[in-house]
């Protein structure tokens, strides 16, 4: 018996060898650069103890002059773009061809199983083809600017505990940790954004809130695990079959519990808030009123965010669920990074920080020293610039993926892509072109000037993406970052501090673009204010 487990064992390695490694003469046989695969992890060695962005990276820096070059994200063929003009090609002119981050069987692999992981297998990034462009229309029109004013209420309510906890910092003299900080705003500002609940991250110090957000978003070696479990074919069928969770359940039942329950409260109640869940439940509605607001006339970014031929769909609860979900966590981590990235440079650029300050306390001088109302936070250019070039310098997301849904030939090329094989981008390595950004190793707010930003092609930046694929949430984001950062620099001042491991190293076990060790500084009153 034991010789017939060992026999069945090495026949399955085998297979899976096989079936990993059987396209890795794929870019050898067309001619162009590539760097070299293994099993199993392909181009991409993470046995180095190194974040998938800054591996991608190295790929960059040997192919960087190629206007394609080929790598393997597992035995998955990608072609890794390095020219903006065929990113707007791929997000936006061609998108029918690459609506989806990936193959819907890839995306199976990771989230087939059980209930909580059909959950993430729902959710809007997972979504593929037409079910995801149903679910994005009727999603979007959450996210304009008329439903931005009516939000901004909730985020304002919570900066003030978050002003409070900055206090504390100020008193103590201590540095700190800003995630810890900063992560517990932005898990609140949505919480009670979208739910009207309040997580108390700031004064319940039994909240479980952000350590079940913070699981979800670690890579830790377990996860790291399944993935390569997973990978196996017939795994995820008998995931399926015996209704097992892999995908860190218990912290998506917690999420998932919270968000019925306040569905089912609202339905019970007839309370209405004007917040996410209302809108969404009103948005899946047949008879909906959940429309486009005309005020968005858009710019580049917002007109090729448009969905061209997309329908709205009545949607199902567990929609919903799976969506709110995403955005809770996601928008947790993304914008609470930002946000700590904004302080830390603040802390490391003070004359950057002073200029950012006579901006705002202006703003708040002409509203009568009362928080400006939202055209005002929205008009205010050095705070967008400071912002944007902070996501610049430091994008949570540096990897990106497309999926190609049929044979298609690059243009001005004679490179085909095969159906269901990829194209990757990497933000990190499109941020810091010399060719196009002026200062690309300094953080260097002018760069999103009117005028710097008039010269430069506008798909070498992808902190949010770009086209109808890019970042639903982004306006909520940056709203919440906005406030956030006018709230504490009103009243102090960030100065460096001595915890802070540099250079900044990406920690392996963050799914996002966290430093490991995390980003300390020391927060002073601003005695004028």
């Amino acid at each position: 018996m034991l010789i017939e487990c060992l026999l069945f064992l090495v026949a399955l390695f085998l297979y899976f060898y096989k079936y990993t490694t059987r396209n890795f003469n794929r870019f050898k046989e067309i001619g162009i650069p590539y760097a070299k695969p293994s099993f199993p992890f392909g181009s991409f060695n993470f046995f180095k103890g190194e974040h998938v962005d800054i591996l991608s990276l190295e790929h960059y820096q040997q192919f960087g002059k190629e206007k394609f070059f080929g790598c393997f994200f597992f035995g998955k063929p990608m072609f890794a773009v390095t020219d903006p003009n065929v990113l707007k090609v791929v997000q936006v002119k061609d998108f029918d061809i690459f609506v989806d981050r990936i193959d819907k069987v890839s995306n199976e692999k990771m989230f087939k199983g059980g209930y909580y992981d059909n959950i993430w297998n729902k959710q809007l990034t997972s979504l593929s083809g037409d079910e995801w462009k149903d679910v994005r229309a009727a999603f979007t029109p959450i996210f304009t600017s008329g439903k931005m004013k009516m939000m901004l209420k909730f985020i304002q309510h919570v900066s003030h505990d978050l002003l409070d906890e900055i206090e504390k910092k100020a008193k103590i003299g201590e540095e700190f940790e800003l995630k810890s900080v900063f992560g517990k705003f932005s898990l609140d500002a949505l919480a009670s954004s979208a739910f009207g609940v309040n997580a108390e991250t700031f004064t319940n110090k039994d909240s479980k809130f952000v350590e079940h957000a913070e699981k979800i978003f670690s890579a830790a070696p377990m996860q790291q695990m399944w993935l390569l479990i997973r990978l196996i074919p017939g795994i995820p069928d008998l995931l399926q079959a015996l209704k097992i969770s892999t995908n860190q359940p218990k912290s998506t039942k917690f999420f998932v519990d919270i968000i019925m329950q306040s569905i089912k409260r609202r339905r019970e109640t007839k309370e209405k808030r004007n917040d996410m869940i209302d809108l969404m439940i009103e948005s899946i509605k047949e008879d909906s009123n959940v429309n486009d607001d005309e005020d968005d006339k858009g710019d580049q970014y917002e007109n090729d965010m448009k969905l061209k031929n997309s329908r709205r769909k009545q949607l199902d609860e567990e929609m919903i669920v799976s969506t709110a979900m995403v955005l809770l966590v996601a928008g947790y981590d993304t914008t609470g990074m930002t946000l700590s990235y904004l302080s830390y440079e603040m802390a490391n650029n003070p004359e950057i920080q002073e200029r950012l300050q006579e901006e705002i306390d202006q703003a708040f001088d002409e509203a009568g020293d009362k928080f400006p109302d939202y055209n005002v936070i929205q008009s205010l250019p050095y705070l967008d610039m400071v912002i944007h070039e902070t996501l610049r310098v430091h994008p949570p997301v540096g990897v990106n993926f497309r999926n190609a849904e049929r044979d298609y030939q690059f243009p001005d090329s004679n490179i085909i892509i095969r159906r269901s094989e990829g194209v990757l981008f990497n933000a990190r390595h499109l941020h810091k072109l010399p060719e196009h950004w002026s200062h690309p190793d300094e953080f260097y707010p002018e760069h999103f000037s009117k005028e710097e930003k008039a010269n430069r092609n506008p798909y070498v930046f992808q902190a949010f993406g770009q086209g109808p694929r890019a970042c639903i949430g982004m306006r909520f984001a940056l709203l919440e970052a906005k406030v956030a950062a006018m709230a504490v620099l009103r009243k102090f001042s960030f100065k460096p501090g001595t915890k802070t491991v540099t250079p900044l190293k990406i920690d392996n076990y963050s799914q996002l673009a966290y430093p490991k060790g995390g980003l300390w500084v020391k927060v002073e009153p601003r005695s004028e204010n």
